[in-house]
Order: structure tokens, then sequence, then C-alpha cells
């Protein structure tokens, strides 16, 4: 291939890169440019010398880093220069082929150049702003979510020493008449030394009547009588629990405002509306997965976009040996994939008047029927549910069950 290259390993803060003019022919050494304006723009002439040499635009070739890529390939894209982006898994199996088990920054850049040469690699379509922003929002709130996750395993863990047997008196003790009622009375002591009315006054959060309520406080006086919590380090056990109430309600507020963003950009987009015509797809699942698919011209068949969600079947061959029972690759958007899990288990719930999304749950019940776990059924009935999505978003014609 006669393609002049300029060919980058990208590091954090410092990158390393080499130029080509063809394949095997490399004209300037790999050398080390610091991720500043300065530095970057310096590598303009290079590129502008490798045009002139070959009288071909060069293309700059680097492999998808995440946040360390993205400010680089933007930059050169934003020059003009076609950018391509190689999967850091297409280099690792180069350097596994390699007789000599070598790892240097310069060695990794020309293998980058070598794998583009052997046709590896995809250009760079950067996205819709409004979609990257989205993006950025969404994959906040599913790290926000994951940490609050870990804030209420941590809180059931103190609580069991401070106060065992709490979490048999509410089906979520983690709602707002539970959590305000640990703050005032984080102990069993606390409670069975606290006032009657002060304690159903925080119970009528919850919206319920008096007699509810007055059997709940009953309930709750009951099990801290019988409550042992460790006495040892108690103190230190309240001021925990106190700290984990916070951080919920911290996590909790970040997330709230993430989702009215989140919602609020994602209406401006008619993908976003066609994705909720579809029953299970609520309004934080559909900015997810519009955020991740985009536009979905990128994708010229259903079958790419199933590669890109990792939903795609992995295939093991052997000699004679051929695998019958492959996993998916899981090698795409993780973010993708659990938004449609999660719209999959939510289409399939059987609601008053029957299944909320009828076609998801004749497809998951003939899976069920076939000897598949539920939670393969879940993973077949994401897949379908992607092609279903391909369909509307293609064809830009609102879910019909048919």
């Amino acid at each position: 291939m006669n393609q002049p290259v300029l060919s980058i390993d990208i590091a954090k803060g410092k990158s390393v890169a080499v130029a080509f003019t063809s394949y095997g022919m490399q004209v300037k050494k790999p050398f080390s440019f610091l991720h500043s304006p300065d530095h970057i723009s310096s590598l303009l002439s290079i590129l502008v010398q490798l045009e002139e040499a070959t009288m071909q635009q060069p293309t700059v070739v680097m492999e998808a880093t995440g946040n360390y890529s993205k400010p680089i390939a933007s930059f050169f894209f934003s020059h003009g220069y076609p950018v391509f982006m190689l999967n850091p898994l297409t280099t690792h199996e180069l350097k596994k082929r390699s007789t000599r088990k070598v790892k240097t920054d310069p060695i990794d850049a020309i293998r980058i150049a070598n794998a583009f040469y052997l046709g590896e690699g995809t250009p760079l379509i950067p996205v819709n702003e409004k979609v990257t922003e989205l993006r950025f929002l969404c994959r906040q709130h599913a790290q926000w979510k994951a940490l609050l996750g870990e804030v209420q395993l941590q809180f059931r863990s103190i609580l069991d020493l401070a106060f065992p047997g709490y979490d048999k008196a509410f089906q979520n003790i983690f709602n707002p008449s539970s959590i305000q009622l640990l703050t005032k009375f984080p102990s069993p002591s606390a409670l069975l030394n606290a006032d009657k009315e002060d304690v159903l006054t925080i119970l009528m959060l919850n919206r319920r009547g008096r007699t509810w309520n007055k059997e709940k406080y009953s309930q709750l006086i009951e099990i801290a009588r019988n409550s042992l919590p460790d006495l040892y380090g108690s103190k230190a056990h309240v001021f925990a629990m106190q700290n984990s109430m916070k951080l919920f309600k911290t996590y909790q507020e970040g997330i709230a405002s993430l989702e009215k963003q989140m919602e609020s950009l994602a209406q401006e987009s008619s993908a976003y509306h066609l994705l909720r015509s579809i029953p299970g797809v609520g309004p934080i699942t559909a900015a997810m997965i519009h955020a991740e698919i985009g536009d979905i011209k990128r994708f010229p068949s259903v079958k790419q976009l199933t590669a890109f969600a990792g939903l795609d079947s992995s295939v093991y061959e052997s000699g004679t040996f051929k695998a019958n029972q492959n996993r998916i690759s899981k090698r795409g958007s993780a973010y993708l994939r659990t938004a449609l899990y999660q719209a999959s288990v939510s289409g399939i719930s059987k609601q008053v008047h029957g299944p909320r999304n009828p076609i998801l749950w004749r497809y998951y019940q003939q899976k069920r029927l076939e000897g598949k776990p539920a939670k393969v059924a879940i993973v077949a009935a994401s897949s379908k549910l992607l092609r279903m999505i391909y369909g509307i978003l293609s064809s830009g014609t609102p879910f019909q069950d048919n």
C-alpha cells in the first residue's frame, strides 16, 4: 500500500509517533511529543512533508484508547486529515505473534502502522455534538448508579451491626421515611427512647394512613426490643452509617440532576421519540440507547450494530471441532448492552392487560421453551430488541405490534 501514514502510540500526556511514506518505508524515526498545543501542532509540518513527498494526503493512525486518544484524533480531524482508529486488541494480537516479546512505545507505534497497512482500523466519523454530550451524561449516570449501589451495600453491612433486624420493617430501607428515621434514631436504644409522636411524624412521610403507621411503629418497637447490636464501636457504627446516608442522598440528587439533563437533551432528537414508542423502553433507557448508537447510518447492516453492542456470537473452531454453544462476544459497548438488557426485562414483564411488549415476550417464551435459562433468554430478547430498533430507526417508523 503506497499510503503515507503518521502512526501514533497514545499514552497519558505523552505519545510516540513515526512517519511512513508507504508500507515498510519509514522516513522518520519514532519520536515522542507532549500533549500540548505547541507540540501537537508541530506534527502538522510532518504531515505536509509526507504529502509533498508522495503527492497523497497522509492518514493519521492510532489506537482507540478512550479519553487519551480523543483530543489527539479530533485535532487532526479538525485540520482535514483522515484519522483511522485501531482496536487495541488488534495490535495486541500482532504483539503476541512476534518472535521476540518486546514492548516499547516506539515499537508499538510501528506495529500500529503495520496493522493499518494490513487493512485494520476504521475511519473516524465524528458524532453529532449533542449526541456526544448526551453520551457523556448517560455514561456519568451509569457510573453514579454503580457508585450508589456500592454505598447501599456498605450501608446495609453497617446497619446489620448498628441496628440488626431493622430491614425487616421496610420493603425498601432507602425510602425517604426510613432514611430520615435512621438519621434521627440510628440505634435500637435511640428508637426505644424516642417520643412516639416524633416517630409517627417521620413515618407519615410515606403518605399512608395513621392506622397503618401506628402498626408500623409497633413493629419497629418490637424489632428494637429484640435487636442485638454490636456494642463495641457502636459510636463508630453510627458515625459511619450517617456518612453513608449523606453519600446516598448526594448520589440520589446527582442522579436526579443527570436524568433531568439527559431527558432535556434527548427530547430534541427524533430518534429518541422513536425509541420511546417501543414498549418497555423508558426515558432514561431510550436516552442511553440513542447516545450509544448515535446516527443509525453509521451501521450499514444490523449485523454491524449487533457487533457494536457486543451481542454477536463468539466463534470457536479448532480442527474438526466446532463449538455449538457460543457465548456473546461482549466486545462492544457495555453501556448499550446494559440498556438493551434492562429494556428487555421491562418489555417481557407482565402487566394487568398482558405483557408490556408482546413481540419480545413471545420471543422470550420461545427461547425458554427451547430450554434456555432465563438470563440467556433475556440476552436473546435483547438481540431481538436491537434488530427491532435498527428497523425502527432506519425506517423512521414508530413501533407497531406486527
